[in-house]
């Protein structure tokens, strides 16, 4: 998505889209800006982005995407707006001294079709104590007259401002990162989708009583553990090797003098005991039977070794279930490297579908995953049955969460 419309006049928020190099037309918005009595800050800059967006969209005869911005600054829940005129500037700009104060903007995005994403970031400010004639003579050159909270950050009154916490661009009026970030994973989304790629510990299969047995006796032979299922849910995600250096450093070997011994170990009692427990999670069978009623090329990538990848997806879901099974083989970067990806989509387009990242949905329960979908370009679903925390999905960057398998369905996009 490289095109839109900007339904705001500040010139600020035209350079931050040529910065991140968007191509938009300006429509100046002429939304009603009241907002009701005791609005807080960020509920103020996000209904009146939306009201913004959406006048302009509806006036649109051919329609495109359309971007609102707010901006206001406050002082605790007291919105300060643009001022009426010097004096008021000049009494906004006493209040704020000494004093930290919040910027917020608040942005919506309304697509073509009229989906709409409305989001806001707060940014704290704090000033250099300004005198009262350093007050008149930045009034005097009239660059507040025409900003909220009656100074403009990135301009002149930058020889005033002490520290920020948050995002800059969003104090001069527009979250840009956010803003890309938001404009590409609706890309993403909107692509048709042709194939799934599943991480499989933790997202297709229940796997950690397989994992907490073989790594609990492992550590036994050398004297260490035992530690619960709980703790292997952040060992496991990145490979056997990372398994074992977390299961080690944790029983105190930080320096891992044991991994040369404990290592091979693990592996011998892994290829035993890998099914030992191992389920698909509830609704996992459901979702992949409709997934291949509905035609799309199913895969499987896993940092669990290759041999065993294969070994446990088969004997879950019966052979020629998925189109491609990818462990960890020599030569192929481990997760969160996107090659596995890549991989999987040439072995693909060697049977004869032409499948892009953009047609790809990516499910997985760890931050790892997160960063391997992302970084292919997939559109990609942290799920909340695994491993790992929402907060760890959506730090790396999560297109979307699901609760449970049959939500993946709601991503499917024909052409």
């Amino acid at each position: 998505m490289t095109y839109v419309v900007l339904a705001s006049g500040s010139p600020r928020r035209r350079e931050l889209l040529e910065q991140i190099g968007i191509k938009f037309d300006v429509r100046v918005s002429e939304a009603d800006e009241e907002i009701a009595p005791g609005t807080k800050p960020h509920q103020a800059v996000e209904e009146l982005s939306y009201r913004k967006a959406k006048a302009v969209w509806e006036e649109l005869q051919e329609k495109e995407t359309v971007i609102g911005a707010d901006t206001v600054v406050a002082l605790g829940d007291q919105i300060l707006g643009k001022p009426k005129d010097a004096d008021e500037a000049k009494e906004m700009l006493t209040r704020l001294q000494g004093r930290e104060h919040y910027v917020y903007t608040g942005v919506t995005i309304l697509t073509k079709e009229g989906k709409r994403v409305t989001f806001h970031e707060g940014t704290k400010v704090t000033f250099t104590p300004m005198s009262r004639e350093e007050i008149e003579a930045y009034v005097a050159t009239g660059d507040p007259l025409d900003k909220a909270g009656a100074y403009g950050i990135q301009g002149e009154f930058a020889k005033y401002v002490k520290g920020i916490q948050g995002d800059y661009n969003s104090v001069v009026g527009l979250p840009a990162g956010r803003l890309y970030q938001e404009l590409m994973r609706i890309g993403r989304a909107g692509a048709p989708k042709k194939a799934v790629i599943f991480d499989l510990d933790g997202t297709l299969s229940d796997t950690i009583q397989s994992l907490t047995y073989c790594g609990n006796e492992m550590l036994k032979e050398l004297g260490y553990g035992p530690f619960e299922a709980k703790d292997y849910q952040y060992f496991a995600g990145d490979g056997a090797a990372n398994l074992v250096k977390r299961a080690l450093r944790a029983s105190g070997d930080m320096e891992l003098r044991s991994f040369d011994k404990a290592f091979p170990r693990y592996k011998e009692i892994f290829a035993v005991h890998c099914m030992d427990g191992v389920k698909p999670f509830d609704g996992i069978t459901e979702l992949v039977a409709e997934l291949k009623k509905r035609g799309l090329k199913l895969a499987v990538l896993s940092n669990k070794p290759h041999a065993e990848t294969i070994r446990v997806v088969e004997t879950l879901f019966g052979k020629g279930t998925f189109d491609v099974l990818q462990g960890q083989e020599p030569g192929l970067a481990l997760k969160p490297s996107a090659d596995g990806v890549f991989r999987i989509l040439e072995k693909l387009r060697a049977g004869g579908e032409e499948i892009l990242p953009e047609n790809v949905l990516y499910l997985g329960d760890t931050g790892t995953d997160v960063l391997t979908g992302r970084g292919a370009g997939a559109f990609t679903v942290g799920v909340l049955w695994g491993f790992r925390e929402r907060e760890e999905l959506l730090e790396n960057g999560a297109d979307a969460l699901i609760s449970h398998p049959a939500e993946a369905l709601s991503f499917l996009t024909e052409d």
